[in-house]
């Protein structure tokens, strides 16, 4: 599929393609039934790309790269639509769920940016987000709250609206957290970190301080990479370290 590590995958148009991206600097569309790929977006980004991501219509695709940058590009063209220039290289990306707003993380400063998804103009400029390279962030799916994970061990969320962290959580994990992920009604906040677990917040009702979150533990034996929600919150699947992927209750 890639000549490198694939660093991000997802599916589109109903379940019927695979958009993935590569260290191999590019990004691609594949067919799920038919095993290869339908287009190929490349000859952009010089360095590896750490992240892609699909507008909610399945017309645009949002990457970012090593190379400082953050791209859109037209998913039926393959054309580049746009390109923002960071001052660091960038480890996440990620588009609000009614498709406005781009949001990426630069480890320059530790800083994330918020910007139109149509004009590439900037809203946000945040620096000093975190004490430590920003694994990733992500829209919650009210559209106007960013949360955004670290090295650094502590979960942020950012208000849009009052342009202010409304919550911080520094005791959540004893590693680097390397992901997070929403419910789709934006209810659970779900955390994967280098401490071999998982953590479910209860964003809502702000339950978690006062009481524990759910940890999730013992399913791997290495740093867990990934997480992610089934559509109904049912489930949990986790990526680790270990070589190994966990279907969680």
């Amino acid at each position: 599929g890639h000549s490198d590590t694939v660093s991000s995958c997802h599916f589109c148009f109903e379940d019927r393609k695979i958009l993935s991206c590569s260290y191999d600097r590019t990004v691609k569309l594949w067919d799920v039934e038919k095993d290869f790929p339908i287009q190929v977006f490349e000859e952009e980004h010089t360095a590896p790309i750490s992240e892609c991501n699909l507008t909610p219509d399945d017309r645009r695709v949002v990457t970012s790269s090593y190379d400082n940058t953050v791209k859109t590009w037209d998913m039926e063209t393959g054309k580049m639509l746009w390109t923002v220039e960071h001052e660091g290289i960038v480890t996440s990306c990620n588009i609000s769920c009614d498709g406005r707003y781009v949001v990426s993380g630069s480890d320059k400063e530790n800083t994330i940016y918020v910007f139109d998804a149509v004009s590439a103009t900037a809203v946000s400029h945040i620096q000093g987000h975190h004490k430590s390279t920003i694994t990733r962030c992500c829209f919650h799916p009210d559209n106007q709250r960013v949360t955004s994970v670290s090295y650094d061990k502590i979960i942020k969320l950012w208000d849009m609206t009052t342009r202010s962290t409304s919550i911080t959580i520094n005791e959540g994990h004893s590693n680097a957290i390397s992901d997070c992920c929403f419910t789709s009604n934006g209810r659970y906040l779900c955390t994967a970190s280098w401490d071999k677990s998982l953590k479910i917040w209860d964003i809502k009702t702000g339950e978690f301080r006062c009481h524990e979150p759910v940890s999730l533990s013992q399913g791997h034996e290495g740093s867990v990479s990934s997480c992610l929600f089934s559509q109904d919150a049912s489930l949990v699947v986790s990526g680790g370290y270990d070589k190994t992927i966990a279907i969680w209750d």
